[in-house]
């Protein structure tokens, strides 16, 4: 039997079901996972929507179809033509009963340029449903295509005051090898929880040039960035790194 202390650790920092398939990935590469949220999931009023006003609805998380789930039937949501981010999100969609166009969309750019491509040019705006504040915003690609977005948010995060205490641990102790960070607004809420921890040898794996500048900004020295979002390739990336 293998000693898991004797393993590297592995911190993403991201919503637990969109973390699953990675964190699986890497088990079975004999590397181990905490996953770890670094806010809590706020939902807000929001006005009432009529989705047969809109030719397609584009979903960016998990948190935003449990949301619309509770508010909508399944034959409401089924109304209109809705693209995920990611296949956890579109798994989700699904079984929540949305009409879900199939794409390989991994990230907000890969998604806004596929429904793009299968979009017509009426009257009717996309709907884009999320966060107060998301990772990527695609009104302006969309506005070069000569097609309108409405943005509606329908909930906010609140972040947490600290880490957990197995986080703190194990960072303490310098045994987390790379932490994965999705989102500038997480990269920023992890550094404040961060100070004063042993962090100075770990690697960060982040997605995007606006993540990577917040992390260059405040002195991280060992970082890494995610041209490629296919899943595979994130894992092989974290892998090789730790290898």
């Amino acid at each position: 039997m293998i000693n898991t202390n004797s393993k590297p650790y592995v911190l993403i920092l991201r919503e637990i079901e969109r973390a699953s398939l990675l964190k699986k990935i890497l088990i079975e590469n004999n590397i181990n996972v905490i996953i770890e949220p670094l806010y809590k999931i706020q939902p807000i009023e929001f006005k009432s929507i009529n989705f047969l006003n809109y030719q397609s609805l584009l979903i960016t998380s998990v948190n935003t179809v449990k949301i619309l789930s509770q508010k909508f039937s399944k034959e409401e949501l089924n109304t209109i033509k809705t693209y995920c981010v990611g296949k956890v999100t579109e798994k989700y969609a699904l079984e929540a009963g949305f009409n879900c166009i199939k794409t390989n969309s991994n990230s907000g750019i890969t998604l806004a340029k596929n429904v793009i491509k299968k979009s017509t040019y009426s009257n009717k705006k996309i709907l884009m449903i999320g966060a107060t504040v998301l990772a990527y915003d695609p009104t302006e690609i969309f506005k070069k295509a000569n097609l309108e977005v409405e943005k509606i948010h329908i909930y906010k995060k609140i972040p947490y005051h600290s880490l957990s205490e197995k986080s703190l641990d194990l960072l303490n102790k310098g045994k987390i090898n790379n932490i994965i960070i999705y989102s500038p607004e997480t990269a920023k809420i992890f550094l404040k929880l961060a100070k004063g921890l042993n962090t100075k040898n770990i690697i960060i794996t982040c997605l995007g040039n606006r993540t990577e500048k917040i992390l260059t900004e405040n002195k991280w020295k060992k970082i890494q960035v995610l041209k490629n979002t296919e899943l595979k390739r994130i894992a092989n990336k974290i892998i090789n790194s730790i290898i």
